[in-house]
């Protein structure tokens, strides 16, 4: 599975819809350099990819809105949403993303951390423990780079990953292009990959010939 985010412009949509990509991201956090609106979105002519909306600050009601606005089939949620907020959006449309550097970090959000445990064992049953909460409050699951938010543009530790039990298929986020996509799927074992800063020429301008090195990686696993 092949997600690209951070879209804008309606050619290179066409572009990578005809190119095979799954699932097309657009995202509305206010402050991400790529930020679309809905009315921006739904004028753009549908392929056959799904269309996937990036949410960070929004309420499950806003998130709603938008969806029906813009045409999207997914809500990817940023910023920790519980499971009655992604009940509220449905659970068919949600793409709940998690932080594995959070169980690692010693002040994050997470209490294993905050104990000062950064054992790599320890904190992936963490991880596991709280994806397994939301195994029938999502449809996808996605693993990015960071402690919060998203657009880090840094990677994962792909082996670190190598033996997590997710209840759902997920999606590997953060700095991955064409130079480290078959590493991470030979290491990590995610079901696709979400490609955006390592597959641009610029914020919300995906270099073409980059996507389709990376999709050719991605499909050949």
């Amino acid at each position: 599975m092949v997600k690209v985010c951070g879209m804008t412009l309606p050619e290179q949509v066409k572009a990578l819809d005809g190119l095979g990509v799954d699932l097309l991201g657009f995202i509305f956090a206010a402050k991400s350099p790529r930020r679309v609106t809905p009315e921006h979105v739904a004028s753009i002519a549908r392929g056959r990819a799904k269309r996937v909306g990036v949410f960070v600050e929004q309420d499950a009601d806003a998130v709603n809105r938008i969806m029906e606005a813009a045409g999207l089939d997914y809500a990817q949620l940023h910023a920790g949403q519980d499971e009655a907020f992604c009940r509220t959006v449905g659970h068919e449309r949600v793409i709940k993303v998690f932080w594995p550097q959070r169980y690692l970090v010693v002040g994050s959000p997470n209490p294993i951390a905050q104990a000062g445990t950064v054992d790599p064992a320890a904190a992936l049953e963490a991880l596991e423990r709280d994806m397994d909460r939301f195994t029938h409050s999502c449809a996808l699951m996605l693993l990015d780079s960071g402690t919060s938010g998203g657009g880090h543009g840094k990677s994962l530790d792909f082996a670190a990953l190598s033996g997590l039990r997710a209840p759902k298929p997920w999606l590997l986020a953060g700095g991955l292009s064409p130079d480290n996509a078959a590493l991470a799927l030979r290491e990590a074992h995610p079901a696709g990959l979400d490609l955006n800063s390592g597959v641009e020429s610029s914020p919300g301008v995906k270099d073409i010939s980059r996507v389709t090195q990376a999709l050719h990686i991605i499909k050949s696993f």
